[in-house]
């Protein structure tokens, strides 16, 4: 008997400071918003979700993250928004860093490889605040926040009544930046 398939993505995963001021930020949406929260030690920023996926195919999705070397990058979240299509608010960039896109693309590349989809539309760098929110128009006031993204990670998640939950399975460390 196989064992059971893994839900697995890769994502960009703050540190715990990092992760309180996002979940401020949520705060501030939640007030105007409603919805879902979501839970201060389950904010990241998502890379490429893999879905449900065998645990012998673990070993190959981790050599393809093996092969990455990019440099370290900062991002500035400056902005808080909603789609109305899925329900969900969002804190963002004003301006996506190279290093980000060529991050999800060589991860893309390579899962592709593996036989893994994507989907085809533009990545749109974004943290998950809340979910099944309503927002009313007009612009959500945020101080900017700054992520240094040193490493990225490959994160298990297995669901439960209370929501998600996530487990780093392995971290990849970017290159420092250079001076």
């Amino acid at each position: 008997m196989s064992p059971e398939p893994v839900r697995l993505f890769f994502a960009l995963w703050p540190e715990a400071s990092l992760q309180q001021a996002l979940y401020e930020a949520g705060n501030k949406l939640y007030q105007r918003c409603g919805g879902r929260r979501t839970r201060r030690e389950n904010i990241h920023l998502t890379l490429a979700f893999l879905g449900a996926v065998e645990a012998d195919r673990l070993q190959r999705i981790t050599d393809v993250a093996d092969q990455i070397t990019l440099p370290a990058f900062d991002m500035l979240f400056t902005r808080l928004g909603w789609w109305r299509q899925n329900q969900v608010a969002w804190a963002a960039t004003d301006e996506t860093p190279r290093s980000l896109i060529d991050l999800v693309k060589q991860l893309q590349l390579g899962l592709s490889a593996e036989g893994f989809k994507f989907d085809e539309r533009r990545f749109q760098a974004h943290v998950t605040l809340l979910r099944k929110a309503n927002c009313p128009p007009g612009l959500i006031e945020s101080p900017p926040i700054l992520w240094q993204a040193k490493d990225f990670v490959l994160v298990r998640s297995t669901l439960h009544e209370g929501g998600p939950h996530y487990a780093i399975v392995k971290r990849w460390p970017l290159q420092p930046k250079a001076d």
